[in-house]
Order: C-alpha cells, then structure tokens, then sequence
C-alpha cells in the first residue's frame, strides 16, 4: 500500500511546528546549574524560518506511486541564517520501515522516536481494580487492539509524530509482525521494526553453547525476513554484564557489520554508568560504526552516581548518540522526576553535543494511552518537550534532537 503523499506531511508539520512555537514564553529561563543563556527564536522568526522553509522546499518522488514528498534540496550555498541546514545523507541512503525503504528526506516533517513498544497488549478501557473472585472482562480481540493502536497511532501523528521504532525484547510472534504491518499500512505514522535479543534471561536455550558468528547469521537472517530497520533493543543485566551477553553484543557488531544496520542498546535502569560504558566499549572495538550507535536509557542515570553525567558526554565525544528514552511519563523502574531528566539533556547541549541527543519514553504502559489517561506515543512532545523549550531550548535545537539526529542515526546504506 502507497503511502508516500505529501499531504499527511504537511498536515503533521503544522500541527507539530504550531504546538512548539504557540507555547513559547516571553523569556529564556536559565538553567539552575549554567550561566549560559540560548538565543530563543521568535514568533516573527520563527514565521519567517517557515515561510523560507516552505519556498526552498521541492517536491521529489521518492519511494513509490510517484507521489510528492518533502525534500530538503537547497544548497548550503543559498541558505539565508534565518533557514536550517539541510541534513546530508550518503548517496542510496535509505530507513527500512515495515512497509518499504525509503528516503531519509521523507521524516523530514516530524519527529522520530527511536524506542517505542507497539506490540505489547494494549487496550481500551484497562481492567481496572476489582473485588476479590470478580472475573476480569474478556480481552479485546486481535482487530480490536489494532484498531485502537491505528487511533492511537494517529493522534501521535497529529501531535507531530512522524516514525517510531518499536523495540523487540524478544522474538515477535507471526501475529505481532501483521499486526505492525497493519498498523503502519492504516496509520499516518511510519514504523521502523526494531529486532534482537533483549537479555540473557530470554535468549533461546540454543544461544548459550553457540558463538558470536552463527548468532549473529541467525541475526542477519531474521533481520531479511522481518525486514528489521535496526537492532535492537539489545540490553546488558545489573550490575554486571553476563557473558552470553557480552557474546550477543559481539554477535549483534557483526550483523551490523554485514548489514549496516544502526543498534541502540537497553542499559540497566538501575543507574549504572559503567554499564553505558561497557557496552560501548564492546562495540567500538568489533568496528561498529559509532554514528549508527545509540546507547539508550541515558535517562536512568542519577547525578549522584555519576556527577556532571561524565558518561553523557564521553559517550558522545567518542561518537555514538545519547539515548534519553524513558522521558514524558513516569518510569517506576528508574524513579527519577522529569526536571532532573532536563537537566541532563541541557547539560549535553551545553556541552555542545546537540547532534547527538535522542529522545524517547520506551512506552509500554496500557493505562497511558490517549484512550485511556495519558499522552500515548506523542508523550515526550506532549509532556517533556515544553520543558525544554520553558529553560531555553530553541527550536533549531529541537528541531536536530527530534527531527533531524534521529534520521542520520537511522538511515544507512544497505549492503
């Protein structure tokens, strides 16, 4: 099914650029920690980006049916201040969603978020507390669930939404492939099949005598018949790594070497830096390509355990990308209040590592859908984003976090 039309997109833009900029403050807050303070952009120039963003916009056929997409095609050259750069992609560069590959110049016009759950058993309403011996109510069926993520899926788009990458913790089922495809195929959302193997505990039994090489053709197998657009999630126990852990992580650098795929990773929730560390350690000496690497739940980590979140910062001087994936809702597995959690993506910034920030909320959670009490898929613009913005985050900042760092870590060449 064609789903490459330029009016979802233009939809989506302006509802997501709108929900952004009507929201703005008079001032710039400063952070409590920095004497710093990040120019904001106005109304008038914020207008002004939009009109010249429209004007050196061209439209290209890209993907299938011949129909138009956003293309950011101005040179460097003739680019005024007041307009964006445009992100470079290597030629034949392309994101595999579920459905097709296409240009990574396509999700130009909303935000992705790099780890999501699709595929868990959501619903509408949830059971909710009951008397003892009470029966719960029967379960929504399969079409039912799907419908509701369709809906769901769609009022993330409207919030500016554009991909999401749904994260595997284990082998999905043929059923949870079709309803990934249905769901992107009734959507207005793309949807990018993230695949691995989550943790020691859920590897297949198999996997504890086999070395890295034949786990990962299993990989690389898995990727061509799924049609996985990246690895992962692809996580490391607390406090320690074990060691059919640390042969998946060999495992899943050699896939990405055959295929190029991009990784990010589930680091303990239980606040451990030299987690973060260790798995990337791991894969940069197998070769990995660090600019397709996300080292995720960056925002699990406490100040305490690790002052000026050194560990931020080293993981971006070395390359990869910071992965703040559990930001827009509460997490009770890594209780740490959301003003903390924007400290530690304005520390990063300060720090000038801005192209390497990825945001996610990791959502799982039935009773946080938009049906039921939450903010659904479009929590972390809902709920986190407007944080950034109050302590001075400016949207050309935003716009790389949401918009643009997420394209580049996805997009690869495929081999």
């Amino acid at each position: 099914m064609c789903r490459c039309t330029s009016t979802p997109a233009t939809k989506v833009t302006s509802a997501w650029m709108g929900s952004w900029r009507d929201t703005a403050p008079r001032s710039v807050r400063r952070d409590s920690r920095s004497t710093d303070v990040s120019p904001r952009v106005n109304r008038r120039t914020a207008v002004r980006m939009l009109g010249a963003g429209a004007a050196g916009t061209a439209l290209t056929t890209i993907g299938c049916g011949g129909a138009p997409v956003p293309q950011e095609s101005a040179s460097v050259a003739t680019l005024s201040e007041d307009q964006p750069r445009p992100v470079e992609f290597p030629d034949g560069a392309v994101v595999r969603t579920v459905l097709e590959d296409i240009d990574p110049r396509v999700l130009g016009a909303g935000a992705t978020l790099f780890h999501e759950h699709l595929s868990f058993a959501f619903r509408s309403p949830p059971p909710e507390p009951r008397a003892p011996d009470t029966p719960f109510p029967p379960a929504p069926t399969n079409d039912e669930m799907v419908g509701l993520m369709v809906e769901e899926l769609d009022m993330a788009a409207f919030d500016g939404v554009s991909c999401i990458v749904d994260s595997s913790v284990g082998p999905r089922t043929p059923q949870q492939l079709e309803n990934l495809r249905l769901m992107a195929e009734r959507s207005s959302v793309r949807i990018v099949t993230g695949g691995s193997y989550f943790l020691q505990r859920s590897y297949p039994a198999e996997f504890g005598t086999l070395p890295a090489e034949e786990i990962a053709a299993q990989l690389v197998h898995q990727a061509a018949n799924e049609r996985w657009g990246a690895l992962g999630e692809v996580g490391t126990s607390f406090p320690e790594m074990h060691d059919g852990e640390r042969t998946m992580l060999q495992a899943v650098s050699q896939a990405h070497l055959e295929t190029r795929l991009p990784i990010f990773t589930h680091v303990p929730h239980e606040s451990c830096p030299t987690c973060a560390i260790e798995q990337l350690d791991i894969y940069e000496a197998a070769g990995v390509d660090l600019a397709h690497l996300c080292i995720g739940h960056q925002s699990t980590i406490k100040a305490d355990d690790d002052p000026g979140w050194q560990t931020h910062l080293e993981i971006a001087r070395r390359g990869a990308f910071i992965g703040f994936d559990t930001v827009g809702h509460e997490m009770s597995a890594s209780f740490i209040p959301e003003r903390v959690k924007v400290d530690m993506v304005l520390n990063a910034i300060e720090a000038g590592f801005e192209d390497q920030i990825l945001l996610s909320s990791d959502f799982a959670n039935t009773t946080q859908i938009k049906a039921n009490w939450g903010n659904g898929f479009s929590t972390v613009l809902i709920q986190f984003v407007p944080k950034l913005r109050y302590y001075g985050v400016p949207d050309e900042t935003l716009q790389k976090i949401l918009v643009d760092n997420p394209r580049r870590w996805l997009a690869y060449t495929p081999t």
